[in-house]
């Protein structure tokens, strides 16, 4: 299959995850269908989920897990600040790797089979959460530059969609967001497929109308689109739909 069409094919399958374990398994096919060696969430501040510790979801080792636990890892850990704290994706490779500690911890990384190479994007969402998505690979530099040249936009979609799959599975609901009449109609026909025109007709309103609510929508939402507006409202149970 080529990666054009799975990448469609994996947004759809989103929203077939119906468990923790299930969403392990969707990491590891995103990784495997782009040749990576993991892929990883971790959300910091997640309404109810996030209370004592945060949530991660990987396909990481348990031994990487662990020893990444027993040496207290965290504290110095680039990736952390880098995906909480900026809005932008981030190389791992600016980290300095010089500093001893860097040099000891993605040195044993490696050892650990995490991978040469990795990319965290930051996620943040609506009801105030603060997460990201991380990939990790072995390529070499030339590689890892055509995976980034030809494949960052699929990953920033791809890690908003993992964090909705999260949403939805473990049941969080988000506070804060509430949308218009108007906007969660136009909202549940655009998710049953409709277009702008047929919204409009099945509404009576104007076809700017209907793009002005759905875009008010997808900004209350902090969605990348409008798909991923209508994901982010299912999850959290701001629209529902026909069963």
């Amino acid at each position: 299959m080529k990666i054009d069409t799975a990448f469609a094919q994996i947004i759809e399958d989103f929203e077939k995850v119906n468990s923790r374990r299930d969403g392990k398994l969707m990491l590891r096919r995103i990784a495997d269908l782009y040749g990576l060696q993991h892929a990883v969430y971790f959300a910091a501040r997640l309404p109810e989920l996030t209370r004592r510790d945060p949530y991660i979801a990987t396909t990481y080792s348990a031994d990487w897990i662990e020893h990444y636990r027993d040496q207290d890892f965290v504290r110095i850990d680039p990736v952390l600040p880098a995906g909480l704290q900026r809005m932008l994706p981030t190389d791992w490779g600016g980290f300095d790797r010089k500093r001893k500690d860097l040099k000891k911890f993605f040195g044993e990384a490696v050892d650990f089979g995490v991978g040469q190479k990795g990319m965290t994007f930051p996620i943040r969402g609506a009801g105030g959460e603060a997460a990201m998505f991380s990939i990790t690979s072995d390529a070499t530099d030339h590689e890892w530059a055509g995976i980034k040249s030809h494949y960052m936009r699929d990953f920033q979609t791809i890690a908003h969609f993992v964090h909705e799959m999260v949403i939805r599975t473990e049941k969080v609901r988000l506070e804060g967001v509430r949308l218009s009449p108007r906007e969660s109609e136009c909202l549940k026909w655009a998710a049953e497929g409709k277009t702008y025109i047929d919204i409009a007709t099945i509404l009576s309103i104007s076809e700017r109308t209907v793009r002005f609510y759905l875009d008010t929508a997808r900004h209350k939402l902090n969605a990348i689109n409008i798909t991923h507006a209508v994901a982010r409202a299912v999850a959290s149970n701001i629209i529902n739909l026909p069963g």
